[in-house]
């Protein structure tokens, strides 16, 4: 039997400064509650930045078991490398949170932004 996925984190890409980035969005109040082992889906956007070359974004979580699929994503000039969704699954009961984290690749200059998402914090639970 299949489970079911839960709601994700949507991460959105903001640089200060850039006309077309969007702003940071706002936080929603509270975690989500995840049963530990439920895939929660999400996904990274890039609207803006990153048009000086290739960059990895790589996602990782306070929950040192947690699996991604996948954790890495390539965006070279400006576009993701394929459709951006991921799925997370949490091992480790508690409060945790996702980040995306950019490395410049083959010389590219390093971007000012960062990823932002409004809903950061996942309550795992048992199932």
């Amino acid at each position: 039997m299949r489970t079911p996925q839960a709601a994700g984190q949507n991460f959105v890409y903001v640089e200060p400064g850039i006309a077309s980035c969007p702003t940071a969005p706002a936080s929603t109040a509270g975690s989500k509650t995840v049963p530990r082992g439920t895939p929660v889906v999400g996904s990274i956007r890039v609207t803006c930045g990153f048009d000086k070359g290739s960059y990895t974004v790589t996602l990782n979580s306070t929950d040192p078991g947690a699996a991604f699929s996948p954790k890495t994503f390539l965006v070279n000039f400006g576009r993701i490398v394929g459709k951006g969704g991921f799925a997370v699954t949490f091992s480790t009961v508690g409060v945790h949170s996702v980040s995306a984290t950019v490395t410049s690749n083959m010389g590219s200059p390093a971007v000012r932004g960062h990823f932002a998402s409004p809903d950061n914090a996942f309550k795992v639970v048992h199932p």
